[in-house]
């Protein structure tokens, strides 16, 4: 090797930490009959995806390790001069270590064929989760949005931004596709859309991973997309799914709910295709595919008023695509180019329709584009990965011309909008990524270092559609100059005084400037016992508009700890520790709203336009009327975690698993009052230990588990999985997503800066179970094949409710009032819970053989086949003010939101 690339080796290998892995590795022994190492055996790997293939010596103990390796199928071929030649077949996972033994008999006997020799437990790992390659995403009942698929894995559930792992909230985790970080850049939450049919493989891994993992308390989420291969192969696909293939709402024309938008027509279609091949047959292939999917809703305006039944259409249009180059430069050196796509508009009713078309009618634009582009570069005994990446994203919400120029006014009385359209903004976002690892197998250590270097940038306008927003707060019916209350909001200039505060489009365009850098030894200490070993290093400069660094969070040093006993010394059975740290990426959403001289007046008058406040009508102030201060002493947000678990395998298909999950916040950051200013300060902190902090109490979410598993790996057509988990979740903090709270009361996406800390009064009773926790859930999947082309997918899911709050209006808080459900009456979580929720979903396949190498397949996914309809939230509202005696709210406790009805999808592919 020259002198630059031994370099660039040690250059790559001295940092840390690529977001996640786009491979798998192999390991084993090669034996003779009596069981004996076999050294210098050469054992070369093949399959349709490898280019010219792999191969590597066996070293004097009989061991061979490879790396780097793509996902998919391999045959892997053991020869040495006087034994005669072996063949195995294995599968390679992504971000797996198979391990496949090999047996060499004497040149007499005949060449040894095995299928599927390797272990389905991965000896080399304490990761939990579960991997779903290409075959059983087409079997199995999803949706059309890849992240669902996470859902099958025990310990993921819904919440009302993404998903829950292990009690940390849909807005913790980490998305990667093809290496590169597509994570939401404001929120924290999913950032990218891919049809099926683009996916190689899906993994989640919802604890225990590698230092080279982070970026998240939650989940990782990792797909990696086809790649082409030395054959031409391909799709045409359609799908379609209306409104006659629909169950009924059962809940549309409840009491409370009589005035929500009435749903008339939802109708989707899509259709698209992907092909991929050789350029240049094991030297340069190419993948392409493309997916358009249309969406027609109209919904119905059902608000008392002039404008009750009128109709809402909102059409949408996403356009998918891809496009993936993989050359191979040298027998030892490949390059990866990647480009993804996923831009959508939406025009109509880009807002709840709840009055005239000029307070909803709108367009929506979403989305964008990725790039990333891959070197990967291999030895007899080290590989090195290094990869740069951008990625793009528009969520745009802008006025149509009817209500463009035209104030918004909202009844606090009737839930009635009138006027114009109200809050807009115009956003976009940019994500680039270097990141880099080096790997080196040595003697029994496989050492692994790398680094990530990520700039985070937001581009932001806001404004009101007539500079400003009106809200009719109480009118007592007298009709007297001060009989109605209203309120005035908008955004004007930092520093401005409340009584001359003018209107403007407010502009910001912070960014965040990070770096991670990881270590980690997976030692095999023992041939039965392996301990994995790591640390990482993140940091992160939160800077402003201006540029000026606002929050510094260094020395998040997080420790890995893994160990791993095989204890029945077959390479099938283990049991596992594992204890972890966890950073959280801190989004864009804490610097652009804290440190953007966002400032927000709230004025109270008795007039519908005058912006001038009136004292005898309320207290008006200026929200964030400063860059917020930060606690000097602050320092990063973070989760531990324990994993003790085991796993054996069983008549040889059948893994049986049991691990115990604890998770617990170790440190938040948020904003609060700081109650000893006399100009009512908010600042950022660490609550219970920033010197400025401990006015408030320590942030806490303890999340208990118990899992028991049993998965049938694919055999024999079929495949299946099962399991049950006990759960506890407590504390008085839910993390970046807040599931309780909020203008009415169902929850607030404000990563760091969301109100649990806001005020000493929210922390009264906040201390329970937390909005998450499901005491039961089982869930079970799998599907089978029968060879005359007919396949049969099932998912089913059983999960126990979720706490119930006795909420307050925030309205009376001192010193400043809140119109917002943010107290707890009485303490967390004990007002009952929600009821038990029930799914059972089925997949139906039908191929048809044109030829050799072309079917057509017919599908049909069938989703909440019992259609269930069990209530999944309640308004937990129990008075509206402050000033109330008992309950006021009559539908306290009464169901607002409900299992989507049983709908049905139909499918037609063609492949070649």
């Amino acid at each position: 090797m020259s002198r630059r690339l031994r370099y660039l080796s040690f250059l790559l290998a001295s940092g840390a930490v690529l977001s996640a892995q786009t491979t798998g590795g192999l390991q084993g022994r090669v034996l003779d009959p009596k069981g004996r190492p076999v050294a210098g055996a050469k054992v070369v790997l093949s399959g349709p995806s490898f280019q010219g293939g792999r191969s590597v010596m066996t070293d004097e103990s009989g061991a061979y390790r490879i790396g780097l390796l793509p996902p998919g199928p391999c045959t892997i071929t053991a020869t040495k001069e006087g034994l005669n030649t072996a063949k195995v077949q294995a599968q390679i996972g992504l971000d797996h270590t198979a391990t496949v033994d090999i047996v060499m008999n004497a040149v007499a006997s005949a060449v040894v064929e095995v299928t599927e020799t390797s272990t389905a437990v991965d000896m080399k790992a304490t990761t939990t989760g579960a991997n779903f390659t290409s075959e059983s995403i087409l079997n199995l009942p999803t949706t059309r949005d890849f992240a669902n698929i996470a859902l099958l894995s025990p310990g993921v559930t819904q919440d009302n931004v993404g998903f829950k792992v292990y009690g940390a909230s849909g807005a913790e985790n980490n998305f990667v596709v093809d290496g590169i970080n597509t994570t939401n850049v404001e929120f924290g939450t999913q950032g990218k859309k891919i049809p099926q049919e683009f996916i190689q493989e899906f993994q989640v891994k919802t604890g225990g991973y590698e230092a080279e993992y982070g970026k998240a308390t939650g989940g990782i989420i990792n797909v990696i997309t086809k790649s082409g291969g030395n054959e031409f192969s391909g799709d045409v696909f359609a799908y379609s799914e209306g409104q006659f293939f629909k169950s009924g709402n059962e809940h549309v024309n409840d009491e409370n709910l009589r005035f929500k938008p009435l749903l008339l027509e939802n109708k989707t279609t899509e259709f698209g295709f992907d092909v991929g091949g050789p350029i240049i047959k094991d030297k340069l292939w190419f993948f392409a595919a493309y997916d358009r999917r249309t969406n027609k809703q109209e919904s119905q305006v059902r608000v008392l008023g002039d404008d009750f039944g009128i109709k809402a259409p909102s059409d949408s249009t996403r356009d998918l695509y891809a496009v993936k180059l993989t050359w191979k430069l040298a027998d030892n050196q490949t390059l990866i180019a990647s480009v993804l796509g996923d831009p959508e508009k939406v025009t109509g009713a880009v807002k709840d329709p709840q009055g005239p078309s000029s307070t909803w009618e709108g367009e929506h634009k979403i989305g964008g584009t990725d790039l990333s582009l891959r070197y990967e570069l291999t030895g007899q005994s080290w590989f090195v990965q290094l990869q740069g990446s951008q990625h793009e994203e528009k969520n745009s919400i802008l006025p149509g011309a009817d209500g463009a120029s035209v104030i918004q006014f909202v009844d606090n009385n009737t839930g009635r909008n009138s006027g114009g359209f109200g809050r807009y903004d115009d956003k976009d976002f940019t994500r680039t990524n270097l990141a880099g690892s080096a790997t080196w197998y040595l003697g029994s250590h496989e050492l692994k270092g790398g680094f990530d270097l990520q700039t985070d940038k937001a581009t932001i306008n806001r404004g009101y559609s007539g500079g400003q927003q009106v809200t009719l707060m109480s009118d007592d019916g007298l009709n007297t100059p001060t009989s109605r209350v209203y309120t005035h909001y908008y955004w004007t200039i930092a520093g401005s005084d409340v009584n001359n505060a003018p209107s403007i489009i407010f502009h910001a365009s912070p960014k965040h400037e990070s770096a991670g850098y990881f270590v980690q030894d997976k030692w095999d200490v023992t041939p039965s016992f392996t301990l994995n070993l790591g640390a990482r290093l993140d940091t992160t400069k939160i800077k402003d508009q201006h540029g000026v660094t606002k929050i510094e969070l260094r020395d998040q040093w997080a420790p890995r700890l893994g160990l791993i006993w095989d204890w029945a010394g077959k390479g099938q059975d283990k049991v596992y520790l594992s204890l972890s740290r966890f950073y959280e990426q801190v989004p864009l959403d804490l610097v652009i709203r804290s440190f953007s001289d966002e400032s927000n007046p709230l004025i109270f008058n008795y007039s519908p336009t005058s912006m001038t406040p009136n004292p005898a009508a309320g207290t008006s102030a200026i929200v964030g009327s400063y860059i917020e201060p930060v606690d000097p002493d602050i320092k990063g947000q973070y989760s531990d975690e324990l994993i003790l678990g085991a796993e054996t395998t069983v008549a040889s298909n059948y893994i049986l698993g049991a691990k115990y999950i604890r998770r617990y916040m170790g440190r938040a950051i948020e904003d609060s009052l700081d109650v000893n200013s006399t100009t009512g300060d908010y600042f950022i902190m660490n609550p219970g230990f920033s010197q400025t902090g401990k006015q408030y109490p320590r942030a806490v979410r303890d999340y208990k588990g118990f899992e028991v598993s049993v998965k049938r790996k694919l055999a024999d057509h079929f495949t299946w999985q099962a399991s049950y988990l006990w759960s506890q979740l407590d504390g008085n903090y839910e993390g970046a997503y807040q599931g309780v709270g909020g203008p009415d009361g169902t929850g607030q996406l404000d990563p760091n800066i969301n109100s649990a800390f806001d005020e000493p009064a929210f922390v009264v009773n906040s201390a329970g179970r937390l909005s998450g926790d499901r005491t039961h859930q089982v869930k079970g999947n799998g599907f089978y094949e029968w060879e005359f082309g007919l396949s049969l997918g099932a998912s089913f899911t059983y999960a126990t409710g979720t706490p119930i709050n006795r909420l307050g209006f925030a309205d009376q808080v001192q010193p400043f009032p809140y119109n917002r459900y943010e107290l707890f009456l009485t303490p967390r979580g004990s007002e009952g819970r929600t009821a038990d929720t029930t799914r059972l979903d089925l997949n139906l396949g039908y191929s048809f053989k044109l030829t050799k190498q072309q079917q057509l397949r017919l599908m049909l996914d069938i989703t909440n086949v019992l259609n269930s309809q069990s209530a999944l939230t309640v308004d937990q509202r129990y008075n509206f003010s402050g000033l109330d005696v008992g309950q006021t709210n009559q539908y306290f406790k009464v169901p607002t939101t409900f299992q989507a009805p049983r709908s049905v999808r139909l499918g037609l592919r063609y492949s070649f």
